[in-house]
């Protein structure tokens, strides 16, 4: 019987299901954003009487200050870069290692982050994942539950750009655009007012008293200046060992382009443990059975069912990515494969592998009906459905990024309020990257 496939339709998009029918015989043989209309107050300077002060020592001060904080803390509004772009709300706390927990808010949807060993993950409704236009076998899985997404998702990498030393390496790069600092009324609270280079809207205000202290920041490009960071890949088999199931390391930072417009304050030690522990309890008990959202993938065509005489049928097929271009790292794909006769009753089979952002990969797995020879040889009709899914993180990757946050915490107990970020480890090994 030739092999048929049957579709479920989402967005406009065919889903990975497929299926196949095969005989076998018994016998003995065989954005536009405009930052300044976002700003409370709309910065308008009610100093007028106080005599500007040099921008250069202000502004030096307070990036010295962010530069060695522990975790920041950013609440306001952020829009990926062009034209057309939403503009979406953001409060997200970061720690100088780049581990990131908040909410990330798109029109009424909001969505929980949490970063860690740059991996970005969501959390979110049904209605979040609706407007998302994404169109995966095992989309309909993701409501309530951890899903890695690009980070492009956000518009920003948090974990990358926002951490306290990589933000203030930014800034500094941005420098002074004037030589002076005025005093304006921040929401009712005094605040130097520093212009950026880069952009006519870049901006900064830094608290009036010292130590000096950045207080908001609008920024029209945040990646202006700033250099992408990446990750190397290791390979590892599968929790089974039978299949590659190699997670990949994590993809470049790049540039985002992202406009933001945030508040910023230092979070108190107690809110960065909790940030640490919100990410070591999902590493330890959450992540493994994520999904990943990167890429779009169905298969690429029918898949083939095999069977041969005694029982022994392979399934196989070739899954894709159909992103159109748009999906980035590698993905851990699963196959879960089923076949069925009347008689014989089910038996099912799986395989995992790894698919790269724009590629192929081939997969298959087979069970063994194991009949009994026989001078009568009668045929079986053997059908097989196979359905595609995603993990957004391996087991191994799973226990090594629980381990690494292990390190970052401990390190900033001992470390009595220093930046203690580790030594970078490549997150190797989590599907993609």
């Amino acid at each position: 019987m030739a092999p048929v496939m049957s579709s479920r339709l989402r967005s406009g998009r065919p889903l990975g299901y497929a299926a196949a029918a095969a005989a076998v015989a018994l016998a003995a043989t065989g954005c536009s954003l405009d930052l300044s209309d976002l700003r409370p107050g709309g910065g308008e300077q009610t100093q007028e009487e106080a005599a500007p002060v040099e921008a250069a020592p202000v502004l030096e001060g307070a990036l010295k200050r962010l530069e060695a904080a522990d975790a920041i803390a950013v609440q306001g509004k952020v829009a990926a870069g062009g034209e057309g772009e939403g503009v979406n709300d953001a409060a997200l706390t970061v720690t100088s290692a780049g581990t990131v927990q908040g909410t990330y808010q798109e029109g009424e949807n909001e969505a929980e982050v949490l970063e860690a060993e740059g991996r970005v993950f969501l959390k979110a409704p049904d209605e979040f994942w609706l407007d998302q236009n994404i169109a995966n076998p095992d989309s309909d899985q993701y409501a309530g539950s951890w899903v890695r997404v690009a980070k492009a998702q956000l518009g920003l990498d948090p974990g990358a750009e926002l951490a306290p030393a990589e933000l203030a390496a930014t800034l500094e790069g941005l420098g002074a655009a004037s030589e002076e600092a005025r005093l304006e009324d921040l929401d009712g609270t005094p605040a130097y007012r520093v212009d950026l280079g880069g952009g006519e809207k870049n901006r900064v205000w830094i608290s009036e008293e010292e130590p000096y202290t950045l207080l908001r920041m609008e920024v029209e490009d945040l990646s202006a200046g700033q250099g992408g960071s990446g990750g190397s890949e290791e390979s590892e088999g599968s929790e089974d060992g039978e299949s590659p199931a190699d997670d990949a390391s994590a993809e470049d930072a790049g540039g985002s382009g992202a406009r933001v417009q945030f508040n910023l304050s230092e979070p108190e030690a107690a809110d960065v443990e909790g940030v640490y522990d919100t990410a070591i309890a999902a590493a330890e008990d959450e992540l493994t059975s994520s999904r990943d959202a990167r890429i779009e993938l169905n298969w690429q065509g029918q898949i083939d069912l095999q069977c041969q005489t005694g029982g022994a049928c392979t399934v196989s097929g070739t899954a894709e990515d159909v992103s159109d271009g748009g999906g980035e790292g590698k993905v851990i794909v699963r196959m879960n494969a089923t076949f069925k006769n009347d008689e014989l009753g089910e038996k099912k089979c799986d395989s995992t592998e790894v698919l790269a952002a724009g590629s192929t990969v081939d997969m298959s797995c087979s069970v063994d009906y194991a009949l009994e020879p026989s001078t009568e040889p009668k045929d079986y009709e053997i059908n097989a459905t196979s359905v595609l899914s995603t993990q957004g993180l391996s087991k191994k990757s799973a226990g090594k990024v629980a381990e690494a946050l292990q390190e970052q915490k401990k390190a900033l107990s001992e470390s009595g309020g220093e930046d203690a970020s580790p030594e970078e480890e490549s997150p190797a090994e989590d599907g993609g990257d």
